[in-house]
């Protein structure tokens, strides 16, 4: 098999040097996705290829930007064959750990049971990428088709 980018262009990319996603041999790695949408991502691009100070990262609720980064890894897994509850391991980084208990609500929404919970690691980071509230990285499978 060889290794395969995946994208959506529902998923915005920041211009840094690696893929969003890429497959192999039945599996699909998802690098650490930050809650960035699209006119942050197109601030971010055009100021690396200007070589100019990258923007501010705009104020979001911690709520926000969980939802952002767990539907943009959805997206990107879609995009790959996959789904959710074909996530083998997640690691998740927070910027402040007071906030699992909101984080864990909305990431669990995102699968459909319990048994379908993939493995996690949960750190606190000592500082995120444009000091967001998380930032989530992921491995899973594609499942054949039947």
């Amino acid at each position: 098999m060889q290794k395969k980018i995946i994208r959506s262009p529902l998923v915005p990319e920041t211009g840094g040097p690696f893929n969003l996603a890429v497959s192999y041999n039945g599996m699909i790695y998802v690098s650490g996705l930050p809650p960035f949408e699209e006119a942050f991502c197109a601030e971010l691009r055009e100021a690396r290829r200007l070589g100019k100070p990258l923007p501010k990262m705009p104020d979001l609720d911690m709520d926000t930007q969980v939802h952002i980064v767990m539907k943009h890894l959805k997206l990107l897994l879609e995009a790959g064959g996959s789904n959710m509850d074909c996530l083998l391991k997640v690691v998740v980084w927070l910027k402040d750990q007071s906030q699992m208990g909101s984080f864990d609500k909305i990431y669990r929404s995102y699968f459909s049971s319990d048994d379908a919970l993939p493995t996690r690691t949960r750190i606190q980071a000592g500082r995120t990428p444009f000091d967001c509230a998380l930032e989530i990285d992921a491995i899973g499978y594609i499942p054949q088709a039947s």
